[in-house]
């Protein structure tokens, strides 16, 4: 051996070790700041006590918790009624694809020499051209209602997610609500 360690050839390291070193000690930190507990009760009080603070950080009050409970129950509502609406126009998507190629295999066969069977054939393209435009619709209506129901979830998130609150004052709410 000629030469310390000092002179040997550093290997570059792959892209996935050079994460996996980043994200390792991430994690660490990440795992030991779960682990710090803090006394809800202590600050629950002074975050009630304190004014100045952030509006972010003050305790839901049990109107704000009653309107909380609202918007989530509408949001999922609305999300429900997208997913209702998202499968009809799925299964309408997949009939205008069915007909698309009983189409495409038909007109293969059809006989251009038999008006009515030219007839027949051109009233089915009318009958998916309709159905292709009321699917478009539809999908207007769904992006429509996509949009609003990501406008509830982020006014959801903004004013009720990861917010702090009194279980009692939940409690009371529920109660009150039943």
């Amino acid at each position: 051996m000629t030469g310390s360690s000092r002179n040997r050839r550093r290997t570059p390291m792959s892209p996935a070790i050079r994460f996996a070193a980043v994200r390792v000690p991430l994690a660490v930190v990440a795992i030991a700041a779960s682990l710090l507990v803090v006394d809800a009760d202590a600050a629950t009080q002074s975050a009630r006590r304190d004014p100045s603070r952030a509006d972010g950080d003050r305790i839901l009050t049990p109107a704000q918790i009653k309107a909380c409970l609202a918007k989530k129950d509408s949001l999922h509502l609305q999300v429900d009624q997208a997913l209702g609406h998202k499968a009809q126009i799925e299964a309408e998507k997949a009939e205008i694809t069915r007909t698309g190629a009983s189409l495409a295999d038909e007109v293969a066969t059809l006989d251009r020499t038999q008006v009515e069977a030219v007839a027949a054939y051109n009233a089915k393209v009318v009958r998916r051209d309709e159905m292709i435009d009321a699917y478009e619709a539809r999908v207007t209506v769904y992006n429509t209602e996509a949009e609003g129901v990501k406008s509830t979830q982020d006014d959801y998130q903004k004013s009720c997610e990861n917010r702090r609150y009194d279980e009692r004052d939940l409690i009371d709410v529920k109660r009150k609500k039943k």
